[in-house]
């Protein structure tokens, strides 16, 4: 007899993909909000070309950018997405006139023909910033009892009630967005004279943020945000599968390599390679400063730990008259204890402070071998440098959507990460592609070249006032 129930059970157990993006909608013009209560905003970087810089310029610049990430504290979260794609449609418009609209056609068809070869990078920041109430715990309010009661009374009123809760968190999401606001401006005044940068409007980060979970061209052509709720509803858009070793998002194969192990020594410039790969990516950074107390408290335990374990339990309560110095030394957790008193040195000497890092590579396309020779040229770029990638598959989906802004509940491949380290590989310098502002106007350029790495190169004039 047909089991209908047996039927129907792969689908019922089969939850929506909305679900696990934690967006939740726009509060403002520019400033979106998570489900968890994180505002946030989406910064544009143009980048700094990086092809005229001498290496004592690359490492200025790289310095400056360390020292505007300072001001964010523990209790941001800073995004850096890095995308790269092909068949970006050029802008061009017809003039009226036969023979110059048959030489702007003849132009398109020829960078139609040539769309697989041609990408184009573009650079984003998302910086995320909680809310008072949601960092309050149940002890702190119980414990503000006796100083404010109305306010701990109200408090625990909005913790089990869904209303409250509502009317209670909105003068701290405006006092979060005020926050948020001033922190990311401070920022755009540190970089602003050596890289340009703009916050983007509700519209346009919209786009950005559906680029994290749809690949399709035609709907990111056709992206336009209708309502400023249900945010996580409308960026999925796709149909995602589950295989082993890959995804399915609609007709394109995708990959997820996450960071495995860094390189022991980082430098300006250092994934200078990821420019270079010609295949359809994006890659996703996340840091999050750890508390410089905590971070010493945690290094000092293992110090002790190792110490106190170089020697072999035997040798410690060896009776025997044998001076202290004939025990046999484990050389290897010695050399960790030097290790780690560097960390220490780190923060106590030089200002400097450790954070949660991780970073997450995000390839796609229609051909399987292409997803896999571009695999390859990722493992190639980190592996020169002594760092380590893998490839996800049992944690594929949790990586998959921890690219995406505010999904840090899936991250699970976090690193110590030093904050100069952090400030190398950064995502500052780009190829230059020329005057992107009538890209932005979709207008016509006076001409679009093909550079030596497959990234057109935009050549406009613009109208004076």
């Amino acid at each position: 007899m047909l089991n209908l129930k047996r039927v129907f059970q792969n689908y019922e157990e089969t939850g929506s993909l909305n679900a696990m993006v934690n967006l939740f909608g726009f509060i403002g013009q520019e400033v979106f909000l998570t489900k968890s209560g994180d505002t946030g905003l989406v910064l544009e970087l143009h980048g700094v070309d990086y092809e005229c810089l001498d290496t004592p310029a690359l490492d200025a610049l790289t310095k400056r950018l360390e020292s505007a990430l300072r001001l964010f504290d523990e209790n941001y979260r800073v995004y850096q997405l890095l995308f790269k794609r092909n068949r970006q449609p050029i802008p061009h418009t017809f003039c009226g006139k036969p023979i110059v609209d048959t030489a702007i056609r003849e132009r398109i068809a020829y960078f139609e023909e040539k769309a697989e070869k041609l990408f184009l990078l573009s650079i984003f920041f998302v910086v995320l910033c909680p809310a008072h109430s949601v960092r309050r715990s149940l002890a702190n309010t119980v414990l503000e009892f006796p100083e404010n009661p109305r306010k701990a009374l109200a408090a625990l009123r909005a913790r089990f009630s869904s209303t409250a809760s509502v009317q209670l968190d909105q003068q701290e999401m405006e006092r979060a967005e005020s926050v948020l606001r001033q922190k990311v401006e401070s920022f755009r005044t540190h970089i602003s004279d050596f890289v340009g940068s703009r916050i983007l409007g509700k519209e346009e980060a919209f786009v950005v943020l559906k680029r994290t979970l749809n690949f399709d061209p035609v709907k990111l052509a056709a992206a336009k945000l209708k309502h400023d709720t249900f945010l996580d509803y409308y960026l999925s858009e796709s149909h995602l599968e589950c295989h082993r070793g890959y995804l399915r998002v609609d007709e394109d194969y995708v990959k997820v390599l996450t960071l495995k192990e860094p390189s022991a020594h980082t430098f300006p410039l250092l994934l200078k390679g990821l420019l270079d790969i010609r295949a359809n990516y994006h890659v996703v950074t996340e840091w999050k400063k750890e508390d410089p107390g905590k971070t010493r408290r945690s290094i000092q335990a293992k110090r002790r730990h190792f110490h106190n374990t170089k020697r072999s339990f035997m040798s410690q309560v060896n009776l025997s008259d044998a001076a202290v110095e004939d025990a046999l030394l484990d050389d290897a957790k010695e050399s960790q204890v030097r290790e780690l008193g560097k960390g220490i040195e780190e923060i106590e000497l030089h200002g400097n402070y450790f954070g949660l890092f991780s970073l997450t590579v995000v390839i796609y396309d229609g051909d399987f071998a292409a997803v896999e020779r571009a695999a390859a040229d990722f493992y190639k770029v980190f592996s020169v440098h002594d760092a380590q990638l893998f490839d996800e598959r049992y944690n594929l989906l949790n990586a998959f959507l921890a690219a995406v802004p505010g999904n840090h509940a899936f991250n699970l491949r976090y690193l110590y990460l030093l904050n100069t380290n952090y400030a190398d590989l950064s995502f500052l310098f780009t190829l230059h592609s020329g005057d992107t502002r009538n890209r932005q106007l979709r207008q016509e350029y006076l001409a679009v070249l093909e550079t030596n790495h497959g990234t057109p190169y935009f050549f406009a004039t613009l109208p004076t006032a």
